[in-house]
């Protein structure tokens, strides 16, 4: 497994996304109705496809956010479905995967949180899965936004005075 990015982010312009609550063994059927539904709508992709993760899938059902990178910068979008102009996040640690990213995916999350303890950094938003790469050359960067954990405490402590 690659090394731990600890300068990593995401940015993009005109992004739909959309919310879900599916069965893991869904997935993959479930991106391909969020890409479809997206050109149904007269949007032109842009990409990459990427989603968050909010919970750790004990049940196996996976709270989910999809997310597709569009051209156009206004689009009427169906119930269910959102725009946002500008999706930021900073401070992002992220690894990169190649093939058997399922069996890979729960080794990546223990390296980034081994990484985040190890470094006194504190999760601040959900895992994020990058779909990057070909049909013949697939990769995944899986990526958490952090914070340094001291900062977060001196904020907290600020607040209450």
């Amino acid at each position: 497994m690659n090394v731990v990015n600890p300068l990593d982010s995401i940015r993009y312009t005109n992004v739909v996304s959309r919310k879900y609550q599916i069965h893991y063994t869904a997935m993959e059927d479930v991106i391909k109705d969020f890409v479809t539904q997206i050109v149904e709508q007269e949007a032109t992709l842009k990409g990459p496809l990427f989603y968050s993760l909010s919970n750790v899938p004990m049940d196996e059902i996976l709270h989910i956010e999809l997310f597709m990178p569009i051209k156009e910068d206004d689009i009427a979008l169906t119930d269910d479905y959102y725009f946002h102009s500008y999706f930021s996040i900073e401070d992002m640690v992220s690894l990169c995967l190649f093939n058997d990213f399922e069996a890979k995916t729960e080794v990546a999350y223990r390296v980034l949180i081994d990484y985040m303890e190890e470094n006194k950094l504190k999760q601040i938003t959900p895992i994020f899965h990058v779909l990057s790469g070909d049909e013949d050359f697939p990769y995944i960067y899986v990526k958490i936004g952090i914070t340094l954990e001291e900062v977060m405490e001196k904020t907290s402590v600020d607040k209450m005075e």
